[in-house]
């Protein structure tokens, strides 16, 4: 279930980077993940999503741990329970005990919930057991990746210093490239975690290290001065739909459309990012562009800002020196081109709540 998927990656004519991901993990690492302030985020809702709707996917398919590590000082242990502890059945056990709790949670939110409990209290015992999808979008990533990524460590020997990775596909990469074979010695999980010297929760590398590969290999647009970073969720604009709607709203010019079909275009995107609070849009949405225009209006209405983060528009020169941030009163503590935690690129949500 972990899973790290690039909706729109863009580049500015500045050469800043704005990337908005899809991503999948564990629930209860969520508070560490909103550590990270230079995102922009909306995420799936406990207090949303039907109760029942929530006992399926605890049951189906609950998070389990990667590995069962040995109880330790401090944040971070390096060692592990294996197979070939108490005869074999160390691992099995933990797996067994834990999806016990599972049931126990899941049998009380039950009689909660027959009792007439409202799901958002229902929801919150099967927080541990539970996947959890954020939209987030981001012109820094380097402090999240340096912190929350793996540190695999290879060693030649005692004489040669190490190489450190922050991903299983670089050191595989490497090792390919400089040993002129595939066989590499790290073949399971538990091999890689003997490895890797990281201090970051085990779970949260675990998903950092998928976005760390995704961003690595998607290629960003490269946009003009005032062109869209839209987020796409996974489906083909439809075009002559979109032209419909147009026309249907009173506009008149079918050969001079482009900026409004942009208009609708943003609105959809917007309406996605609100919807993975209490839907799961999954690889092949269903899509409903005026269901979507409507909640874009009826969000900027109620004042609920932060769906209208992930759009944004990429900055000419005047503007990337009309936004700066200052850290004092000097010359040298003025840094331009910022657009609240974007660089380079002007929010959506700054652009209409400024009028």
């Amino acid at each position: 279930m972990y899973k790290a998927v690039i909706l729109a990656d863009s580049i500015s004519p500045q050469g800043n980077r704005l990337t908005t991901m899809k991503i999948t993990f564990p629930r209860f690492i969520l508070a560490e993940m909103n550590t990270h302030r230079m995102f922009s985020r909306n995420s799936a809702s406990s207090r949303a999503i039907p109760f029942k709707k929530m006992v399926e996917m605890v049951q189906e398919n609950p998070f389990i741990p990667i590995a069962w590590q040995k109880d330790h000082k401090g944040m971070q242990g390096t060692e592990y329970l294996t197979d070939k502890e108490d005869f074999g059945n160390a691992v099995i056990w933990c797996k067994q005990d834990w999806l016990k709790a599972r049931d126990i949670a899941v049998e009380q939110a039950q009689n909660l919930n027959k009792t007439g409990v409202t799901k958002q209290l229902c929801n919150r015992l099967l927080e541990p057991f539970m996947w959890h999808t954020v939209i987030v979008t981001a012109t820094e990533w380097e402090n999240f990746f340096e912190l929350r990524c793996p540190q695999y460590e290879f060693v030649y020997n005692d004489e040669t210093p190490s190489k450190i990775f922050r991903s299983k596909k670089d050191c595989s990469n490497w090792y390919k490239d400089e040993f002129s074979t595939e066989d590499n010695p790290y073949n399971t999980d538990l091999d890689w975690l003997q490895i890797n010297k990281s201090q970051a929760e085990i779970h949260i590398q675990a998903i950092a290290e998928l976005m760390y590969d995704a961003y690595n290999e998607s290629t960003p647009k490269k946009l003009e001065a005032g062109e869209w970073h839209i987020p796409n969720f996974g489906h083909e604009w439809n075009i002559n739909k979109l032209k419909s709607l147009l026309l249907s709203g009173n506009y008149n010019d079918e050969n001079d459309i482009t900026p409004d079909i942009n208009e609708l275009k943003i609105k959809i995107s917007t309406a996605h990012n609100a919807r993975i609070s209490y839907e799961t849009l999954g690889d092949n949405p269903k899509i409903d562009y005026e269901a979507d225009i409507r909640l874009h209006d009826m969000l900027a209405k109620s004042g609920h800002w932060s769906p209208f983060e992930h759009v944004a528009r990429a900055m000419s020169e005047e503007e990337e020196s009309y936004f700066y941030v200052s850290d004092g009163p000097n010359p040298e503590d003025f840094h331009s081109g910022w657009c609240r935690n974007f660089k380079g690129f002007i929010q959506y949500r700054r652009l209409i709540e400024n009028g």
